[in-house]
């Protein structure tokens, strides 16, 4: 049998090569190390690298596993493993394994970075931040730790904490993809914190990079309608769509745009053409079928999901979608019919749940429609929609808990704010903000995925901005939130008064204004 020595240089060579991206060279190198020693414990899980470089994900599985099984203490090897769980939908056992991995070498970079990333990749950012600011402590040069802490604070609402890293990044030595996408992340953190003309010049930066790189063109656009930059928006979500017919999120923010503009000639079409270059038809069907349900072309968004539908049979979201533009037609059998073929599909799943007894209770059957809602809030006991469709049902079957789920007398109350200094009065005062406000409001039309209809609402979040009007309004109102939570009654079994704190955060701010026979949508 050859000696383990003899292989040593072709390994080397052929670790040289995957760094070099000569995929193809290092698995002709690698296949003639295994054809010697079949039992190469370092050929085995390279191979097994360059197997998952190719998407050949089972036989990368098989040969990581082989190489432990011959070898045990490799955490570099169980990292590659559980990194192709994870990705691979196998998340809690990728999670496992990655954890071993850790365990066997906590100064394992690789091991400690992937879980990091692997547990941001599903929500756990508190476990996922300690886990790759570990990894920055044992390698503070590490590019992708720089790049995914970043990203992670900004998806945990902390972007100038995540600038401040990405910044770091940038001033290591990287290639220029590395560093494109490191200048897109700190594009998105600066656009979080509303300095859009430093994103917009982090996102052309990147994008002068690498034009293809994802999600770049549609951010760039987004800073650019902040910047009342419409066309140029317009221009660069239909070069992202250009590049990749399949980018929903790109498809979806140039409809919104082009319905806002009111320009209803192009509005959609950007589906039927990407319809017309792809074979995976069902996803961009359902998307273009949302908007014609929210814009009430009911008609022709059931003829939009059966199309998706009967493109991809086992889609839940199209017979979803077909479901509630039937029902808005108040045809309301052949949709129950659709919300559970959709729960078929996706068993289990809280909103078809909340869906389906909403056209329940429409239809007459409420008694059908309070056994789905209490399901629903079983598993997501604080789903808003779920707990507004279940008081219906709860009414509706003369149940005597709608009154302690709603109980308005408790719930609602009314604060009479005091003007702000300066003002006499809060009439004066409205007309001081009203006349701010006016300049805020740049769209021919609304957002079509908001309630308001005939009108206008404001784009950015009014309270993280610095107008001296806006300032002296939340502090009023941040006084009276506190009253209202100071006053809660603390009953841990209410999904209203179970939620309460100490402190509390606003969401959203912005300013709705409605036109002659203007309203919100129920």
């Amino acid at each position: 049998m050859s000696g383990p020595n003899q292989s040593s240089a072709p390994i080397a060579r052929a670790i040289d090569l995957i760094r070099q991206g000569q995929w193809e060279l290092a698995e002709r190198t690698l296949g003639q190390v295994l054809l010697a020693q079949p039992r190469e414990p370092s050929g085995l899980q390279l191979m097994g690298l360059v197997r998952a470089n190719q998407g050949r994900n089972a036989e990368a599985e098989t040969l990581y596993r082989r190489s432990l099984a011959i070898l045990p203490r490799q955490p570099h090897v169980l990292s590659n493993l559980g990194r192709l769980l994870a990705t691979t939908g196998r998340v809690d056992e990728g999670i496992a394994t990655l954890r071993s991995a850790v365990r066997m070498d906590p100064n394992n970079v690789d091991a400690v970075l992937v879980l990091g990333q692997v547990q941001q990749g599903i929500g756990d950012l508190a476990f996922a931040e300690n886990n790759l600011r570990a990894a920055l402590k044992l390698a503070p040069d590490s590019l992708t730790a720089h790049l995914s802490l970043g990203a992670l604070l900004s998806d945990d609402n902390r972007p100038a904490e995540g600038e401040a890293v990405l910044r770091r990044g940038l001033e290591l030595k990287s290639p220029p993809a590395m560093r494109a996408a490191l200048e897109h992340n700190l594009g998105v953190a600066l656009k979080m914190q509303r300095k859009y003309p430093e994103a917009l010049a982090q996102f052309d930066a990147a994008l002068a990079k690498v034009p293809e790189l994802p999600r770049a063109e549609a951010n760039r656009a987004s800073v650019l309608q902040h910047l009342g930059r419409q066309e140029e928006a317009v221009t660069a979500l239909r070069r992202a769509i250009a590049r990749d017919p399949m980018h929903l999120a790109a498809h979806q923010e140039l409809n919104a745009l082009l319905y806002r503009m009111g320009r209803d000639e192009e509005f959609l079409r950007s589906y039927d053409e990407a319809v017309d270059r792809t074979t995976k038809a069902a996803p961009l069907l359902t998307a273009k079928g949302g908007f014609l349900t929210r814009t009430e072309r009911f008609e022709e968004a059931v003829e939009c999901f059966e199309r998706a539908a009967a493109a991809e049979p086992e889609n839940p979201a199209a017979q979803n979608g077909l479901a509630l533009a039937l029902a808005a037609l108040g045809r309301f059998e052949p949709a129950i019919a659709a919300h559970e073929r959709s729960l078929v599909l996706k068993p289990g799943d809280v909103q078809t749940q909340v869906n389906l007894a909403g056209t329940l209770l429409r239809f007459g059957d409420a008694g059908r429609a309070l056994k789905l809602t209490q399901g629903a809030i079983e598993k997501a006991p604080h789903d808003q929609a779920a707990l507004a469709v279940h008081e219906l049902a709860l009414r509706l079957n003369s149940d005597a808990r709608a009154e302690t789920l709603a109980d308005y007398e408790r719930h609602v109350q009314i604060f009479d704010l005091e003007p702000p200094k300066g003002f006499a009065d809060m009439a004066a005062f409205n007309v001081a903000l009203s006349t701010y406000l006016d300049t805020l409001h740049g769209d021919a039309r609304e957002h079509i995925d908001q309630t308001l209809r005939h009108g206008t609402q404001t784009l950015d979040p009014l309270f993280s901005g610095d107008n001296p009007l806006i300032a002296a309004l939340r502090q009023p109102i941040e006084q009276a939130v506190g009253t209202y939570v100071s006053r809660m009654s603390g009953d841990e079994a209410h999904p209203l008064s179970s939620r309460r704190r100490d402190g509390f955060r606003f969401t959203g701010s912005w300013s709705s204004r409605l036109r002659d026979r203007g309203f919100h949508t129920n």
